[in-house]
């Protein structure tokens, strides 16, 4: 599915889901646009990190999220108010909207979506990840067995890798478990040219029905997840680019 850019976000019912490319690159300038929008606990989780570089990356994927979610709320950007749940997944304190955003090298996704719940996750390949020495950790034993599986090639290896990880991380933010609860009681589809599914949840024997699961093709040496409430409607992959989001 190719990523389109609108004039304004498409209608949006039910279970449709529409994903939003974001560019976390551009210029400081962009950056101090989007952070012109973010609130003071915003602002002051930026100013905690390191350099410039993460602290414009920070803007312009949270300054996104405003003015993205703004636009189906029909409020301003800045006065969006932000909840949180005690494992610590997002929400809009006033609104009939569910959303998730995830930021990982020079691309941030953001999900919108009517259904209850929705998780995306993006990653960029690393080279320097012992892929299999992390899964070991990270992933259940059938999982670590098809990755074993996808051989020693190393692009399959990162491809299979990074596209467990993404899954995987887009599953837990959509039933809002979080990390505390392991990565290793379910399993995802990994093998390269395979499409995005969970298999199984060893907590939850109905969860590969509750849930649906998508791959997203983002960008070359990217992986990227999406995990809504079944049933899903229309999805939709939007860039951020449109004329109606510029300041």
């Amino acid at each position: 599915m190719k990523w389109k850019v609108g004039t304004s976000p498409p209608p949006l019912e039910g279970h449709d889901v529409h994903v939003w490319r974001v560019g976390l690159s551009g210029g400081p300038g962009r950056a101090v646009d989007h952070a012109s929008v973010l609130a003071e606990a915003e602002l002051a989780r930026m100013a905690r990190f390191v350099t410039q570089d993460l602290r414009d990356r920070f803007a312009l994927a949270h300054g996104a999220l405003r003015r993205i979610l703004a636009a189906y709320t029909g409020d301003s950007p800045e006065s969006l108010v932000f909840a949180e749940t005690d494992r610590g997944k997002p929400s809009l304190a006033d609104g009939d909207v569910a959303f998730n955003l995830s930021h990982s090298g020079d691309i941030a996704l953001v999900a919108v979506t009517r259904a209850p719940s929705v998780g995306v996750d993006v990653e960029q390949w690393k080279n320097e990840v012992e892929h299999h020495g992390v899964a070991e950790y990270c992933f259940s034993p059938n999982e670590q067995r098809a990755l074993r599986e996808v051989g020693s090639d190393p692009h399959a290896t990162a491809q299979g890798f990074f596209a467990a990880w993404s899954r995987k991380e887009a599953y837990i933010k959509a039933t809002g478990a979080g990390v505390t609860d392991g990565l290793d009681h379910f399993d995802v589809a990994l093998a390269p040219g395979t499409p995005a599914a969970l298999l199984i949840d060893r907590r939850d024997a109905r969860a590969h029905t509750r849930w649906v699961m998508r791959n997203l093709d983002v960008a070359p040496g990217y992986s990227a997840a999406l995990v809504v409430e079944a049933p899903l409607g229309l999805l939709a992959q939007l860039d951020f680019s449109a004329p109606w989001f510029r300041a």
